[in-house]
Parts: C-alpha cells; structure tokens; sequence
C-alpha cells in the first residue's frame, strides 16, 4: 500500500532549521492509505517513488510511480512492475517489463528498484538489481531501464559503472536530465556531467586521483542524457574512495 504524508513542505518553510530539536518525521502521526500497488499479477514489495510531472500518453501529471522489487512469490529482486497511483486513489498498472523482450542486455535480469525518476519529457528511467531466488548471494549488475510514456522499453544501459543501481535523483532541464544512480554492488554512486553524442562507441576511461593523502579512483563512462524527443547524449563518472 502507498501513504502520503500530507503538509510536509507547508510545515517545513514554517519552522526554522535551528528550531529543529527532534526527528524530522515527529509531527506527522496521520497516514492516509491512497490505493494498493500490487496490480494483477501480485508484484509486491513497493520501492521506486516518483511524481509524474507531465501529462504524455499513458502518464498523468500529479500521478505516482511506484517500482515493485518483489514478485508475487515475494522474491526480492525479482519484481517487474510499475504501478501509476492518481490523487484520488486510483491504481493502474503502468508498465509491466519482462526480461526476455529488452532492447538490451540486463544482466541478470529485473528486479525493479528504489532507482525510478520520471522526466519531463516523458521518459521514465528506473533501476534493475536482479536475483535469481531472492537471496543477496544471487544479485547481479542488473541495469537502467528507460521507458517511454506508452510502458516500452527503448533502451539499456549496462556495464561499468552501472552495478546494481539502488537509488537515483536527476537533475531535469526540460530538454536534457542529468542522472546520479547510487550503485549498492560496490558503492559507487555514477553521474552524467559531460555529454557526448549517443553515436559514439560506448568506452571507458579510467584514472587516478588523490585529494588529501587519501587515494580514489574515477571512472568515465558512457550513460544517458536526454537532448530532444528521440536524441539521447552518454557519458558518466563515477568516483569510488579507494
């Protein structure tokens, strides 16, 4: 099931930041139960939040996403779904992916993660970590998965730096976005801040560095940035403390 904690933003440009003494979550105690994530074929395990911020073919604005990571056998790392929640708590499936029918490689198949961000432009991109049987012994790389407004996959991203993609945010400019996507696999977190032009060969580039006496590694990398309706730009660095 999904919440919403209503009033956040209202209560926090209310009280000053020094006023602050106790947790953050004190004062909200009411959560209002919108409508179930679990659609047909029982995906459960809700993970991935994001807020439709367009209307575009099957995504409403003001809607919610919500990824499963679970399946209906309650297998982490093994869910599929997307679930679309409207205000008025309505349910709707989304997208439903299957492994089998990607554009490209997923290694080790889906299992939908925290990792879900919806665009302006109406692309929704999210995370895969996927086990074979649930347990943390079975995770794989697993990859990004980007998704047009009409549920399609049309693209893949895997391969260094992408190695199991928990959790992501984006910087959104309309007409291009910038992913951060936090790796859970080896902690790195992989960023896209030198765009370079999809026809290009994917590479990757890597060096040292060292700030303080302290050691680290960069790792260049092609990822995605949107730069039109069907134009994609990659490239992504990724930093690890070594």
């Amino acid at each position: 099931m999904i919440g919403i904690l209503a009033g956040v933003s209202a209560l926090v440009a209310a009280i000053p930041t020094a006023a602050a003494t106790g947790p953050f979550i004190d004062p909200f105690n009411s959560v209002q139960t919108i409508a179930p994530t679990v659609p047909k074929h029982g995906d459960v395990n809700p993970y991935g939040v994001a807020v439709v911020p367009v209307s575009r073919a099957n995504l409403v604005a003001g809607d919610v996403l919500v990824s499963n990571f679970n399946n209906h056998r309650n297998l982490q790392g093994t869910g599929s779904t997307i679930v679309e929640v409207s205000p008025g708590g309505g349910s709707t499936l989304f997208a439903s992916l299957a492994p089998n029918k990607l554009p490209g490689p997923c290694p080790g198949g889906l299992g939908l993660t925290t990792a879900l961000v919806a665009l302006r432009s109406g692309w929704v991109i999210v995370g895969s970590l996927p086990t074979k049987d649930g347990t943390s012994a079975s995770m794989q790389a697993g990859c990004l998965l980007v998704v047009d407004p009409s549920d399609t996959v049309v693209e893949t991203i895997s391969g260094p730096p992408i190695n199991g993609p928990w959790d992501m945010t984006a910087v959104d400019a309309g007409t291009t976005a910038t992913l951060f996507v936090s790796n859970v696999l080896n902690g790195t977190v992989a960023a896209s801040p030198k765009p370079l032009d999809r026809a290009l060969p994917w590479h990757s580039d890597a060096r040292s560095a060292g700030h303080g006496g302290s050691c680290g590694r960069f790792y260049s990398i092609s990822a995605v940035s949107q730069v039109g309706p069907t134009l994609w730009r990659v490239s992504w660095l990724a930093f690890r403390q070594g």
